[in-house]
């Protein structure tokens, strides 16, 4: 009978140990992110490295898959409770079959500005030019022609787009200087580059991303698996609080914030360093994670041309623009 007993006990401690690991498995929260090291998830970073998402009550395992079509994969795989990733790649996953996702918030985007020759005063004069670009279908490319549209200028038939095949847009931006194109968006480093050799003279300042609402890129849209969203949406509002807090150390603790954005390039002097993080946190990084509907519209027409069957997606329908406002109501996104 002893012996029964025993038995008994020891399959129970078993099955309560299984149960015990199975639930602890169940509680961790999934978190894809790419690409890794931009700016726009300066605040996301911070509050990983900081414990803050511990804090809040979260056990995160955290995935790099590597590259976007990885990405898409592990979204498709069902691999992702929440993607931090770019707009487009949360919508390619869904318009091939892949894991329902619903956007909740947003915390920056890739940051370019368009230049043209100095003799060039006004958008209507880029009529006729060579416009510099990437190859076709890649983003550079996208947000060239999406840019172009929003200046009135017509990419197909009003300007000749010089695609360049340097893999970094501070040598793209060679072609600008050599006169071989007449205008393009040029990035936050390139941007930093003409500016400390004094070359940015030379040339006219005509718009930026942001006055264009172009909230493309930088990996900084926050997807959520809609089935856990639903399920369990307080430990989704937790992580969009560490976010919130995340954005607060970013604005307030600037050795922390510098010494992140030392790792987003490779051996960046402290001037530019200085330089991203300026830039980021007074043009970029919003005070509150707040979800961009124009971004997600942009990422279904930058989808569309890649898969066809994502322009049938409804922003609208596929975000929950209550989840941060709820955040601030309660205090929870207020540091």
């Amino acid at each position: 009978m002893q012996r029964l007993l025993k038995q008994i006990v020891t399959a129970l401690a078993i099955v309560l140990s299984l149960c015990e690991t199975a639930g602890a498995q169940a509680d961790t929260v999934r978190v894809v992110y790419y690409p890794p090291w931009n700016v726009s998830k300066l605040p996301m970073y911070l509050a990983r490295d900081m414990g803050i998402f511990e804090r809040n009550g979260l056990k995160i395992a955290w995935t790099d898959p590597g590259s976007n079509a990885k990405s898409v994969a592990a979204l498709k795989k069902g691999d992702a409770d929440i993607a931090v990733v770019s707009s487009n790649q949360a919508l390619i996953n869904m318009a091939t079959g892949g894991t329902p996702m619903t956007f909740v918030g947003n915390t920056g985007y890739n940051y370019s500005v368009f230049l043209a020759a100095a003799s060039i005063k006004s958008a209507a004069e880029l009529k006729g030019k060579k416009i510099g670009t990437s190859p076709p279908g890649e983003t550079p490319d996208q947000l060239t022609r999406v840019a172009l549209r929003r200046l009135g200028i017509d990419p197909e038939k009003d300007v000749t787009l010089v695609p360049l095949d340097d893999d970094r847009n501070a040598d793209r931006v060679n072609s600008l200087l050599t006169g071989q194109v007449s205008g393009m968006m040029v990035t936050a480093n390139a941007l930093y580059d003409l500016e400390k050799t004094g070359q940015i003279g030379r040339f006219n300042r005509l718009t930026d991303n942001r006055q264009l609402k172009i909230f493309a890129g930088g990996g900084a849209d926050y997807a959520v698996a809609t089935s856990f969203l639903q399920n369990r949406r307080d430990d989704v509002k937790k992580f969009m609080a560490g976010i919130c807090e995340g954005i607060a150390v970013a604005q307030k603790d600037k050795a922390k914030a510098l010494a992140f954005v030392a790792k987003s390039g490779r051996d960046l002097e402290p001037a530019k360093i200085e330089y991203l993080y300026k830039l980021y946190i007074t043009e970029v990084i919003p005070a509150r994670p707040h979800l961009k509907i124009e971004g997600i519209e942009l990422g279904i027409q930058m989808a569309g041309l890649m898969t066809p069957s994502a322009r049938a997606l409804k922003a609208q329908e596929l975000v929950d623009t209550a989840l941060v406002p709820d955040l601030e109501k309660e205090g929870r996104c207020n540091f």
